[in-house]
């Protein structure tokens, strides 16, 4: 099984960027990983780096000895990410603060995991219909939870980017996992994006673009078009992995 693959990560209307991505492919095996570091917290584009290399790590580990992709392997690696980053702050005061969100994919070709904390998410795509969606780590998708908002009004809802859950913090807040027991098939694709990116894009207009293109560059310009058309000027980071099976 083999990948094609392409991305964007951009500051937006920011000053700087915090976001990060990171991504390795190996012979039938892959790993994809979006990182947003909390914006008013400083120093968090140092978390989501720290955390994106060392999940990149944990795949080359796994890649190596052919471990099982299961529920307890996801949360390891996302807790080893979660303790390496605070154990860097613990050296550098500074940035004692900064935490992040993270969305990951592992996938062997038979069977692939999605884990993830935060906003930042994970759509699966198969014949052009979103097949899983991570949900977000915020009180907007609580008011979703409860009736009190639809799905899509979460993008303007005031509490979109208060987290219920983030990586870094004083504590370790486990990831949600999906496991997907079935092989991948020719055509499947992954789009891991932050906040920034899903806001202005939206899930209609993802299993449209899929159902288009094979190309995955071509699926993130058509994708960074529509959000350029809605976001305004002082925007946030958007960042945006998209993964195609071929």
């Amino acid at each position: 099984m083999k990948w094609t693959m392409s991305t964007v990560c951009k500051k937006g209307g920011r000053e700087y960027n915090q976001d990060y991505l990171a991504a390795a492919i190996g012979d039938n095996t892959a790993c994809f990983v979006v990182c947003d570091g909390l914006g008013s917290y400083v120093g968090s584009e140092v978390a989501s780096s720290l955390s994106s290399n060392q999940v990149i790590k944990a795949y080359k580990k796994h890649a190596k000895m052919g471990n099982m992709l299961d529920e307890k392997f996801m949360i390891d690696t996302v807790k080893e990410a979660h303790n390496f980053v605070t154990m860097y702050k613990e050296t550098n005061p500074k940035i004692a603060s900064s935490c992040t969100t993270i969305a990951c994919v592992f996938s062997d070709s038979e069977r692939t995991a999605i884990a993830h904390i935060g906003d930042s998410r994970v759509y699966m795509v198969r014949q052009g219909k979103i097949m899983h969606q991570t949900k977000d780590h915020s009180l907007a998708q609580m008011a979703v939870d409860v009736g009190e908002i639809s799905q899509h009004t979460v993008r303007q809802h005031k509490d979109q980017n208060k987290l219920t859950r983030v990586l870094g913090s004083e504590y370790f807040a486990a990831p949600d996992i999906r496991i997907i027991e079935s092989p991948l098939q020719v055509g499947d694709g992954f789009l891991l994006c932050t906040d920034g990116w899903w806001e202005y894009v939206y899930e209609d207009e993802i299993e449209a673009i899929f159902s288009l293109t094979n190309d995955p560059q071509d699926a993130i310009t058509r994708m960074e078009k529509r959000l350029n058309k809605r976001a305004p000027s002082y925007n946030d980071n958007f960042s945006a992995i998209i993964a195609m099976v071929v």
